[in-house]
């Protein structure tokens, strides 16, 4: 970090994050930069340590999962992460997870983001371009 800090002197006086928390919420003005440096990942103004999180994915992909690939959320997810449930939900959903009550107890299922698939466009008549001569050049 003193080497980052030194290289970018404008961030001298940043310091890193309180030793042992997982879960940062409203930095919305923290360089994100210096954070991963930190380890820890953005999204939005949360923060969030990389390796809590790739402890949260082992147990989402450990879990049980039921026929419609639904995850139970269970209370080691919350104590994992140090942060309220409201904050937990607000979390995965930013990560794209979709969560919902059923018989009083959470769950969640990933809903992977779709990509927009663009129409193709009839081809337009560039002829009256004043650039078409160039294509009549043998420049080779």
């Amino acid at each position: 970090m003193l080497l980052w800090k030194n290289y970018n002197n404008e961030y001298l006086n940043l310091s890193p994050p309180t030793f042992g928390l997982n879960f940062l919420n409203n930095m919305k003005s923290a360089n994100k930069d210096f954070m991963l440096l930190c380890g820890f990942e953005k999204f939005d103004d949360v923060y969030v340590r990389i390796d809590i999180l790739e402890r949260l994915f082992l147990l989402i992909f450990n879990s049980e999962k039921d026929e419609k690939k639904e995850v139970k959320v269970i209370p080691e997810m919350l104590n994992l992460l140090g942060c309220s449930k409201e904050n937990f939900r607000k979390l995965l959903k930013k990560m794209n997870y979709k969560i919902y009550e059923k018989e009083n107890e959470f769950y969640i299922k990933y809903i992977p983001l779709k990509k927009k698939i663009f129409k193709k466009h009839d081809k337009k008549d560039y002829s009256n371009n004043p650039f078409s001569v160039l294509n009549e050049l043998n420049l080779k």
